[in-house]
């Protein structure tokens, strides 16, 4: 009987330590997928923060390690819509025009991330072969402009 006691505690010992290692083990590789390298440890952002790219970091997920940073200044010179567009992607990997929605979140946070001037900026959601969607962080609304029109641009990118 005392044998099978030995036995007993012994199957459960072991049965607990693989299952600790495999949670471990699982746990090790997910953050390893997630960052890339299993001795990087996961980065947590706060609205306000210094993003990955030196932005803004203005939205964030539920988990705090994913979200939207906004450039700290605006374009140099106000552009058109094409332009615009161009000139935010030759900002690298990642950075673009916002969209009607991110460039919504982003003037409810225009405080946050700062240097907004009371004017209309870009959006890359287009209405038409025409006309794309403004924001404007005088007043707070959105409407739709020419894409010829001259307006200011703040590029964005997830991370």
């Amino acid at each position: 009987m005392i044998q099978l006691k030995e036995k007993a505690t012994m199957v459960l010992l072991v049965g607990g330590l693989l299952f600790c290692h495999g949670v471990e083990a699982e746990s090790t590789f997910g953050t390893a997928v997630l960052n890339s390298n299993s001795h990087k440890s996961t980065v947590m952002y706060g609205i306000g923060d210094r993003g990955p790219q030196g932005g803004k970091v203005y939205y964030l997920d539920d988990s705090g390690e994913h979200g939207l940073e906004a450039k700290v200044a605006d374009e140099i010179n106000s552009l058109n819509w094409t332009d615009a567009v161009t000139a935010v992607r030759a900002l690298g990997p990642g950075w673009h025009l916002p969209t009607k929605t991110e460039l919504k979140m982003l003037y409810e946070h225009r405080n946050v991330v700062g240097g907004f001037a009371k004017d209309d900026y870009w959006s890359a959601t287009e209405l038409d072969s025409n006309s794309a969607w403004i924001q404007g962080f005088g007043h707070g609304d959105q409407d739709r402009y020419n894409k010829y029109s001259k307006l200011r641009v703040r590029a964005v990118r997830a991370f």
